[in-house]
């Protein structure tokens, strides 16, 4: 979040910086203020996962999968997530919605077991 922070601040006192609508703009490397490559981005990832002392690098994948993963969990449906992630087919969102363990325990343990029915708990 630190060097993140930093490149914000980076950015933003540099003439082209702010026009940008995207996340990640050329700073230093033509053509100015324009997105950055994938390729860019990825290599960019790979040197803050080192710098963090990570056991493995951090990938763009990971945090869109994370991002997919957490909408999922915070009921998110399927076509939120397609379109949010940007899929062309509302079926790419499917890996997403493999529930978290702690709601799939939650679920169960909602469910009255046939005593407490009998004796009328719940």
């Amino acid at each position: 979040m630190t060097a993140y922070d930093q490149y914000v601040m980076e950015r933003m006192a540099l003439p082209h910086g702010p026009d940008s609508d995207f996340v990640l703009v050329n700073l230093f490397a033509e053509p100015l203020g324009a997105p950055m490559t994938a390729d860019s981005i990825t290599e960019l990832f790979g040197r803050l996962s080192k710098r963090a002392g990570l056991p493995r690098n951090v990938t763009p994948r990971m945090l869109r999968r994370a991002a997919g993963s957490n909408l999922a969990d915070a009921a998110g449906g399927q076509d939120e997530i397609a379109a949010l992630l940007d899929h062309a087919r509302l079926s790419s969102a499917e890996p997403y919605l493999t529930p978290d363990p702690d709601r799939l325990r939650a679920a169960v343990d909602r469910v009255p077991s046939p005593r407490e029915l009998a004796e009328g708990t719940r």
